[in-house]
């Protein structure tokens, strides 16, 4: 009977940690949830990423707080002619305790210059997430800015 119960035990042991996803597929499913976050192509979609009081620091402007603020930032943007913008996560980490993580991304922002070329700017940036109540990865903070050393956001 003890060993019926010891190698029930191990088996249950070992089932729940077949389930648990390690370390490195959490960090690469973050990364895809950013990658995904990139190729948004709403406003609402967008902002299905972001949690309703995250807080995006763009270059030179001040903390923009909360989904309202963030889709009039998004529609000044998008007021750019020739606006675009995408980035590829270069790296993710995600907490022990897996609600907590951030991920590290190469962004291309390109948009109509004056002289009617393309203009392409390079930039850096970090995204800090937080699972929401529902186990969902969201956008909690995200900070850029120009990197003139870039110039490619791939590795």
């Amino acid at each position: 009977m003890r060993k019926l119960f010891l190698i029930a035990s191990v088996g249950l042991l070992l089932a729940s940690c077949a389930n648990e996803q390690t370390t490195e597929q959490k960090e690469a499913n973050l990364m895809e949830i950013s990658r995904n976050w990139s190729k948004a192509a709403s406003a609402e979609e967008f902002l299905s990423f972001i949690n309703s009081d995250g807080i995006m620091m763009a270059p030179d402007k001040g903390s923009i707080q909360g989904h309202g603020g963030i889709k009039k930032a998004l529609q000044e943007f998008q007021s750019i002619p020739g606006f675009a913008i995408t980035w590829e996560p270069q790296e993710a980490f995600v907490s022990k305790s897996g609600d907590l993580g951030y991920s590290v991304e190469k962004i291309l922002v390109t948009f109509d210059g004056e002289n009617g070329e393309k203009v392409k700017l390079f930039e850096k940036g970090v995204s800090i997430w937080k699972k929401n109540k529902n186990g969902e990865w969201k956008m909690a903070v995200d900070i850029w800015n120009v990197d003139p050393t870039l110039t490619s956001i791939y590795k």
